[in-house]
């Protein structure tokens, strides 16, 4: 009687955790930085991707953006159309979602994701991306 019970409640449950594990991987998704894409670049070609780090050398046109995604040690260039979240800008910290046009070399955007710390930055960082300190 209790094996009646019991393997149909363990296979429930071992296939709801499955799942729910499954779907967890999935949802996750993390961000790169120019270096780990530089590190290999023949395994991020032609993906979509999430890429991470400080914002310099922004150049704005109406809604055509291009600016560099740096992570002090490499720098991508990025191609952005559209309207940026508020809290982008120049020396802030951004996720850019899209793809790498080998051709261009240009990252190509389709989302821009602002990171909400504006004020504080690692020391030297601020420095190295050409902001004063104290601002």
């Amino acid at each position: 009687m209790r094996n009646k019970i019991f393997i149909p409640l363990f296979i429930i449950s071992a296939t709801t955790i499955y799942l729910l594990l499954s779907g967890m991987k999935e949802s996750v998704s993390f961000y790169i930085t120019p270096s780990e894409f530089f590190e290999n670049i023949e395994k991020y070609k032609g993906k979509n991707l999430k890429l991470g780090g400080f914002v310099s050398d922004l150049k704005s046109e109406g809604l055509n953006h291009i600016f560099t995604i740096t992570d002090m040690k490499h720098s991508i260039n990025v191609k952005y159309t559209g309207v940026p979240p508020d809290l982008f800008g120049k020396t802030r910290g951004a996720i850019v979602e899209g793809k790498w046009d080998e051709k261009e070399k240009i990252f190509i955007a389709k989302t821009i994701m602002a990171k909400h710390s504006e004020e504080y930055h690692p020391p030297g960082v601020s420095k190295e991306l050409g902001k004063d300190e104290k601002e």
